[in-house]
């Protein structure tokens, strides 16, 4: 696939009803970016089928169509280096705002993954099936990609095993490490996974159930993946003020399962820590020069995306939905967490104050339909418009939402840092969005 064949049909000058022809589209005159590190070139790019053909100067190659591109850009389909299209392609397979953009590839399987998938954890995603009209009639990566090919998808998905999936269909969401027996059966899922496509495995360690785990477990889950060629990405513990500490853990785990690193959406969130992206692209740099095979993919943006309840503790997020919604119904329990949300006690600022405050946070998708007034809102504005305070706010809607997600964005990042990182070799880019249709 080509990004200019997506793009840009509407913008060339066509030349059609030219036989059958040696091609099925030439796309002429164009600036050709060719994805390997040279400098851009004009030229064409004919291509037959689904495979580009020939690149070069081609005038007067037959063609059933050629488009003049003059002025555009022809380059290689774009690998979102992060997405979180799995299930919405199985909801609209047109992927719509990546395909527009020229993204054709999205690798994904951050913490959470389709696959392994038990009744239970179907069950909790019985709402969501409801409301999106999908069907997770699988439990392994071959049952989701023959659902996929079935259903068709504008992208090519990869993907990896999240291990919050895994521990998720083993220990479940309590908080607790994993019996020898369950993690030599976490290790197995993951063996049995990389043997059906996946391309290693993927840790979110700042969310529930995720936060749970220790380095040890991991390690085990990285060797697992490193047997089959795998990689180890992660969503490190901290991305603030404690980023020594996680890249820490980073390191040991890729230097113990000898296993390449990918850093997700590399940034330093929160004003407390802002400045500092030369130093942490500095350690990264003296890590690969001491033999770690580590690498990085930011988005471009200065804000990230995640649910409301990831402002929460994670600590009252034990068991899940149910036990949260317990906890914040209870007077004392709730004035715990927003004790501790102010004021955190591992070490960290957490999202609410990495964010700002209220002010930072912005509601960008509710499940309940009551809530969507909410929507592109920020938690400062809504809470204002209740006479409420912004942390019992936030509660509110999580109680609302009765155990479904509230999306959220925190504005998290300084513009400095993210090009800084943004103009390293090693670092690549991703979206960290599913592919969505404005109808």
């Amino acid at each position: 696939m080509l990004v200019a064949a997506a793009i840009i049909g509407a913008c060339g000058r066509g030349e059609t009803g030219k036989g059958s022809g040696a091609y099925d589209l030439v796309l002429k005159n164009g600036w050709v970016v060719d994805g390997s590190g040279n400098p851009r070139y004009r030229g064409d790019v004919a291509i037959r089928g689904d495979r580009i053909a020939a690149v070069g100067f081609l005038s007067g190659a037959p063609a059933r169509e050629t488009l003049d591109v003059g002025g555009l850009v022809v380059a290689p389909g774009f690998i979102d280096m992060m997405g979180q299209s799995e299930i919405y392609a199985l909801i609209d397979n047109r992927l719509f705002s990546k395909i527009t953009q020229g993204v054709t590839t999205e690798v994904t399987g951050e913490g959470g993954s389709v696959a392994p998938l038990t009744e239970r954890l179907v069950v909790d995603d019985s709402d969501a099936m409801k409301k999106w009209h999908y069907r997770e009639d699988w439990r392994d990566l071959d049952g989701y990609f023959t659902q996929l090919a079935k259903q068709g998808s504008a992208l090519n998905i990869a993907t990896f095993v999240g291990a919050t999936q895994v521990r998720l269909a083993v220990v479940g969401k309590e908080n607790r490490s994993p019996t020898a027996a369950e993690l030599a059966h976490m290790s197995a899922i993951v063996d049995t996974l990389m043997e059906q496509g996946a391309l290693g495995v993927w840790t979110a360690l700042e969310y529930a159930p995720a936060s749970y785990s220790k380095t040890e477990e991991i390690i085990a889950l990285a060797k697992a993946a490193r047997r089959h060629g795998g990689i180890y990405a992660s969503h490190m513990r901290n991305e603030g003020i404690r980023i020594d500490d996680a890249l820490d853990e980073l390191f040991r785990i890729a230097r113990e399962a000898a296993i390449p690193a990918e850093i997700s959406h590399l940034k330093l969130a929160g004003r407390a820590s802002w400045g500092r992206m030369p130093r942490v692209l500095a350690r990264i740099d003296s890590a690969r020069a001491a033999g770690l095979d580590v690498t990085a993919d930011q988005y471009p943006y200065i804000a990230g995306e995640t649910s409301l309840d990831a402002a929460i503790p994670t600590w009252a997020e034990s068991g899940g939905w149910d036990s949260l919604l317990v906890r914040l119904r209870n007077p004392e329990t709730r004035a715990r967490i927003q004790a501790e949300m102010l004021h955190p006690t591992d070490g960290t600022e957490g999202f609410y104050n990495e964010a700002g405050g209220a002010s930072g946070i912005l509601i960008t998708g509710v499940f309940q339909d009551s809530l969507r007034y909410m929507q592109g809102k920020r938690i400062s504005e809504i809470a204002a418009a209740r006479h409420r305070d912004p942390i019992e706010t936030i509660f509110d809607i999580v109680v609302a939402e009765g155990g479904h997600r509230t999306d959220a964005v925190y504005f998290l990042m300084s513009e400095p840092d993210v090009q800084t990182a943004m103009k390293t070799w090693w670092v690549a880019v991703n979206t960290d969005f599913p592919g969505v249709a404005p109808d």
